[in-house]
């Protein structure tokens, strides 16, 4: 039940910037973690933005960017894998525990065991999920790797979803600033008037507008005033239909 509650509430979500964080709270219902992280991948497998980390400091990130990957032989060994992996499968603690790694990064952070896992869809990594266990809890466990596998698969068919929906959004942005830009040199705007059409554009209000832009509502008509007399429309909905016709 827990499982099947697991995959229907991360199921729902549509906004990749807020899929990682709900992923892994939610996950840690399943499979208990002391800390955490989830990094995404674009196309050419190079990061697309800044990991998801629970209970991992930003200065450990930071340290780890900088410095610490070189080093982390987990990494050079199980990245881009098909299969999830635990640390104990990989390493042998004996040695391992006295690398520099080990004692200064994973044990300063409270981080001993750790099972992993990446996330394909057709064969193109999109995310690597990493699960941590500090010393004094249990390791994880097959059954863990087992639940982690097949939480995986629908984690691949959704996050290829939301990589679609990012896609057609950026695609449909360029698009939108591109007719703006096209609008805003034809009818030689201001830059204030060109930052107050690409709010109009996005369909705020004038008080929103104003917000913004932290002038006054009066103001703001006055811009959008010019603007009309500059395009000859006679209101928002003609403007708005006038630019997307660029």
């Amino acid at each position: 039940m827990q499982k099947t509650n697991f995959i229907y509430e991360t199921g729902k979500i549509v906004d990749l910037q807020f899929y990682s964080y709900n992923f892994l709270k939610k996950l840690n219902n399943i499979i208990p973690f002391y800390g955490a992280n989830f990094f995404l991948f674009d196309e050419n497998e190079d990061l697309l933005q800044d990991p998801i980390c629970f209970n991992i400091s930003k200065l450990a990130l930071n340290s780890y960017n900088d410095y610490y990957h070189k080093l982390d032989d987990i990494r050079k060994i199980a990245f881009n894998q098909v299969e999830p992996i635990r640390s104990t499968d990989l390493m042998n603690y004996k040695s391992w525990s006295k690398t520099e790694y080990f004692n200064d990064f994973l044990a300063k952070n409270n981080l001993y065991y750790s099972c992993g896992i990446d996330i394909h869809f057709e064969n193109k990594l999109l995310g690597t999920i990493s699960l941590f266990r500090s010393q004094k809890d249990n390791n994880f466990t097959l059954t863990d790797l087992i639940y982690l596998e097949l939480i995986s698969k629908q984690c691949s068919n959704h996050l290829h979803k939301l990589f679609t929906i990012e896609n057609l959004k950026n695609k449909k942005t360029k698009r939108k600033n591109s007719l703006l830009k096209i609008a805003a040199n034809r009818y030689n705007l201001t830059n204030r008037e060109r930052e107050v059409l690409k709010l109009l554009i996005e369909g705020k209000n004038n008080q929103e507008i104003a917000e913004n832009l932290f002038i006054s509502v009066n103001t703001i008509k006055k811009h959008l005033s010019n603007i009309f007399n500059k395009t000859e429309v006679n209101n928002r909905t003609e403007l708005t239909s006038m630019i997307f016709k660029f």
